[in-house]
């Protein structure tokens, strides 16, 4: 069972900005009985390994952060959180499982929120990742994160959708713990101070994602956008169109005419 702990990193020195502490506030509204716990340079061995050594010396705080949450999440358990992450719904129902972890959207599961019960497999397998290096590279947690779940772990990077792996492993779809849309745990906004500006890109591409997703998946989709565009006349349809390349649009056009013309439905 996963102990009722949150943990964040915050490297560097700065003072907490205020959209991170009503992050953090969202955390505690939600779930009032976990244990918050910071993790700095004030608490933390940042000598601990050459990957951890060489990432502080650069000032990679994102990096340092990338060992860090693995190393406590293994040694206490609990859930780790990105910073940039607001909490909607109690992870109450989310105890029952050894470890917990998400996609941020099709073939990219991800490690801005993930949760463990202490000494957990998958995370000890995160962590000799880490303690193996014998020098700091840039290579995002998630992409070692991902790796991992797929390769040994069983998971179908393919399947956005609830998935149990080895050692009560539960890997959720995109819409639990990464997009904005309703019936969610957190919404990940991508605004830490980390953060590179070519990921404001990113944070659009994966929230867009979301977006067509629901769109595809939603029942009578169809009716709904057009009542949006004849009746409720919330949109034109030229809004619409105007955001599918035009190539496209001629191709799935002269495909429909043909299959009518065949006689296919």
């Amino acid at each position: 069972m996963i102990p009722k702990i949150i943990h964040y990193c915050w490297f560097g020195g700065n003072p907490l900005p205020e959209n991170v502490k009503k992050n953090i506030e969202t955390w505690k509204l939600f779930n009032p009985e976990y244990e918050i716990k910071e993790w700095n340079e004030s608490n933390c061995d940042l000598t601990v390994n050459a990957f951890v050594r060489e990432a502080y010396t650069n000032k990679k705080w994102a990096f340092v952060s990338d060992y860090i949450r693995v190393q406590k999440v293994y040694e206490y358990g609990g859930f780790y959180l990105d910073t940039d992450m607001e909490v909607t719904s109690s992870f109450d129902d989310l105890l029952i499982y050894d470890c917990v972890c998400g996609f941020e959207m099709l073939n990219k599961p991800f490690s801005a929120f993930f949760g463990a019960r202490s000494k957990h497999v998958f995370v000890e397998d995160m962590l000799n990742y880490y303690e193996r290096q014998t020098e700091f590279k840039q290579l995002s947690n998630t992409s070692i994160f991902s790796k991992l779940l797929v390769e040994k772990y069983g998971a179908n990077p393919l399947r956005d959708k609830f998935q149990l792996l080895q050692n009560n492993t539960a890997l959720f779809p995109s819409s639990a713990f990464s997009l904005d849309i309703p019936k969610n745990y957190v919404i990940h906004h991508f605004e830490g101070s980390w953060i590179e500006t070519e990921q404001s890109f990113f944070k659009r591409y994966v929230n867009m994602y979301g977006v067509l997703h629901q769109l595809i998946s939603a029942e009578k989709s169809k009716e709904s956008i057009k009542h949006l565009i004849y009746h409720n006349k919330v949109f034109t349809s030229e809004q619409i169109l105007d955001q599918i390349p035009l190539k496209l649009i001629v191709e799935y056009v002269f495909n429909q005419l043909k299959n009518k013309i065949l006689g296919k439905k």
